[in-house]
């Protein structure tokens, strides 16, 4: 995240959020995400209808296997005080051998049961038999309250009480009757196919299209005695919503609520931005300052980068401003003087003309000359900052040898002593504009020169990671307190009266910082090290 961007994310409090069609892809993902959800939940409830009606037909079984095997060890003429073994032979624990639904949420549904060949049985004066009977009109009142079809079935699988018309029928063949005469609790779903009208939603009776078939063994000191084999229809879901359909009702209120309040989050999460970015915009247009966007929440990423972009745009148009106008003072001020000598200049000599000798006439013409003159540089230094730091154009750049314009440099100044020093590993080459490397090294040694008195200026020249560092001592006597806070802004001097304009050091951080690095300084009694990195 660059700098600009840091600002305005603090001015505004906001983070950086999905984009704006991640966001609708979310709203629509959730209006179609209702339907589904529904359809599974739906799906889901139907199986726990089963489940449910699964677990009622185990406890009726139980009841029903009961009263048979008391009926059955009546009619055997058990002795009261036995008390046979009626858990599974497999049974972990002693007392209580709990039977679970085995069919789940998903069972597996099955055909109607086709027709077969109906076989009976041929012994109906046995125990068994006559504990059915005992029990048949039990059966028949259950069933006007739980509407379940019951039929228990002796060891060979044979019906002996039912509350329909099997029998003496032989079920031994169904894969449940089969599986619960080898001692195993079984369960299936099947097809129901009713040649009868749905009964309405209020009814008792069940609309459903599953039929369950339940089959639980009946034991008798480990030895399988019979079956209890139930069946029932499950419930339908519509039907079982209709049962709760106050509940329901709730439910759809609340999922209603939920999806408005979704919806006006998402809604709010787009509009109140861009509402906001809006009344910016117009601001600004109206000359006022940038109004910052609400504190707290999430923008979306295209929201914030607008944002960001409206941020760094204004704030670069007020620094624009604030330069020319900076620019505009400062470099009035610097004309104002050598203008000021020239004209007055050209003011006495117009007027005493005849009464000056030659070399007053000279004086007064070197003193204009040397005010264009100082004019001249002011300008040209002026038109290179106002190019380093406003230019929308890139600087071409080329591999400059480093030691050839360094040397070159120090050979402006034969007067004085500038020793080069190539660290080890220091490139040969810098790629960067020639000019540029001439004005900011050049600016460096120019001001070394000229304050450092007769010691030598050294220019060491070293690597700073994919950089260059060059750094130019002398051994003057140090920039003040009062001058280092200073030493950077456009037309301070020192030497003012030696020609200087204050702009060198300015075009030198200009050029540095314009290429992602800096110019820094240390100072003392012994003398001053600018460093330049670029």
């Amino acid at each position: 995240m660059t700098a600009g961007a840091e600002e305005a994310e603090e001015a505004y409090g906001s983070k950086r959020g999905p984009s704006v069609g991640r966001i609708l892809l979310m709203v629509n993902g959730f209006v179609l995400l209702v339907p589904v959800l529904a359809v599974v939940m739906l799906r889901i409830y139907e199986g726990h209808l089963v489940l449910q009606t699964e677990s009622s037909l185990i406890a009726q079984s139980a009841l029903i296997g009961e009263a048979w095997r008391s009926a059955l060890w009546d009619a055997r003429g058990h002795a009261p005080g036995r008390t046979p073994r009626i858990q599974p032979p497999d049974a972990r624990d002693e007392t209580f051998f709990p039977q679970v639904p085995v069919l789940g949420l998903d069972p597996e549904l099955l055909p109607p049961i086709a027709a077969r060949p109906v076989r009976v049985a041929a012994d109906r004066s046995g125990p068994a038999w006559v504990a059915g009977q005992a029990i048949t009109p039990m059966l028949d009142r259950a069933k006007l309250v739980n509407l379940s079809g019951a039929r228990v079935l002796d060891h060979r699988g044979c019906v002996v009480a039912t509350t329909g018309s099997q029998l003496g029928e032989c079920l031994d063949d169904l894969p449940e009757v089969a599986a619960a005469l080898a001692g195993r609790y079984h369960a299936v779903a099947r097809a129901r196919i009713s040649d009868e009208p749905p009964p309405p939603l209020h009814s008792i009776s069940r609309r459903g299209q599953v039929r369950l078939f339940t089959a639980m063994p009946l034991f008798d000191d480990g030895r399988v005695i019979g079956v209890v084999r139930m069946s029932r229809t499950s419930m339908d879901p519509i039907q079982a919503l209709w049962v709760h359909r106050d509940t329901l009702q709730w439910a759809l209120f609340g999922c209603l609520l939920l999806t408005v309040a979704v919806s006006v989050f998402f809604a709010r999460t787009i509009t109140r931005p861009v509402r906001a970015i809006t009344e910016a915009a117009v601001a600004i247009a109206r000359g006022e300052s940038r109004r910052p966007l609400p504190a707290g929440g999430t923008l979306p990423a295209e929201l914030h980068d607008l944002s960001t972009a409206l941020d760094q745009m204004t704030r670069q148009l007020r620094e624009r401003a604030d330069y020319i106008a900076d620019f505009t003072a400062t470099a009035s001020h610097e004309l104002k003087t050598p203008l000021t000598g020239i004209r007055g200049a050209a003011e006495l000599l117009r007027e005493a003309w005849d009464a000056m000798d030659d070399t007053q006439r000279q004086r007064f013409l070197d003193n204009i000359d040397a005010g264009a003159e100082r004019m001249q540089r002011l300008v040209s230094r002026l038109l290179d900052l106002a190019r380093i730091e406003n230019r929308r154009s890139p600087v071409p750049e080329e591999d400059v040898a480093l030691r050839p314009v360094l040397e070159g440099l120090a050979g402006r100044h034969p007067q004085a002593r500038v020793i080069i020093e190539f660290a080890e590993g220091t490139p040969e080459t810098l790629r960067i504009g020639p000019d540029q490397l001439v004005s900011a090294v050049g600016n460096l040694i120019d001001n070394a020169v000229r304050h450092g008195g007769e010691a030598p200026v050294r220019v060491s020249v070293a690597p700073a990671g994919p950089r260059v560092c060059i750094a130019v001592a002398d051994e003057g006597p140090g920039i003040s307190e009062a001058n280092q806070r200073r030493i950077f802004e456009r037309f301070f001097t020192t030497a003012r009266d030696d020609g200087g304009t204050g702009l060198g050091l300015a075009i030198t951080r200009a050029i540095a910082r314009g290429r992602g690095g800096d110019v820094t300084f240390e100072t003392g009694p012994s003398g001053t090290v600018f460093r330049l990195v670029i």
